[in-house]
């Protein structure tokens, strides 16, 4: 159960953390974007480090309120583990995507951000929803679905939260 937990964690935080970039994304007229990603990128770690803690505290809670722990931490494993079944070939596609990027090339930078990042951000929505549909369809407990859901919202907001800065009132510029 630790490696599932663990495994999650990780990409929760990287997931976090390319929220980061991704709320960032397209967002500066710099030419040297570096730091501006950086600065992006841990906005999205350390957003995401306290939604772990939030989304922990809530599995700690729900698991020392099950009448039976022992069936309740079975079946929890069971669906963390068929989560992973959605959720590392998505992340998997990224982080490869993301190795294109450090090939000194304005045109595959173009590109991943085009054909990959684009459509990937679009449709992570959706590939939470089927990590956690995936996962409850193995141990449907209502207490399960419903922490998931609520997990599962707050990471899907970390983008919009992330990309609060960007946003600007009509009439102000971007700091």
């Amino acid at each position: 159960m630790t490696v599932l937990i663990v495994t999650l964690y990780l990409l929760a935080t990287i997931d976090a953390t390319l929220s980061g970039y991704s709320a960032a994304a397209g967002r500066s007229a710099l030419i040297r974007k570096g730091p501006h990603y950086r600065r992006a990128m841990l906005r999205g770690f350390v957003l995401g480090q306290i939604a772990a803690a939030v989304s922990l505290s809530l599995v700690v809670a729900v698991m020392n309120a099950a009448p039976d722990r022992v069936a309740f931490r079975a079946d929890l494993a069971l669906v963390w583990m068929r989560m992973l079944h959605i959720y590392l070939p998505f992340a998997l596609m990224i982080l490869t995507a993301f190795a294109f990027r450090l090939i000194p090339s304005v045109d595959v930078r173009c590109l991943t951000s085009t054909l990959v990042f684009g459509p990937l951000a679009g449709i992570r929505p959706l590939v939470g929803i089927a990590g956690l549909a995936w996962g409850v369809w193995a141990a449907p407990r209502p207490e399960i679905l419903a922490g998931g859901t609520v997990i599962l919202i707050l990471w899907l907001s970390l983008e919009s939260m992330l990309g609060f800065p960007y946003r600007t009132r009509v009439g102000e510029t971007a700091p």
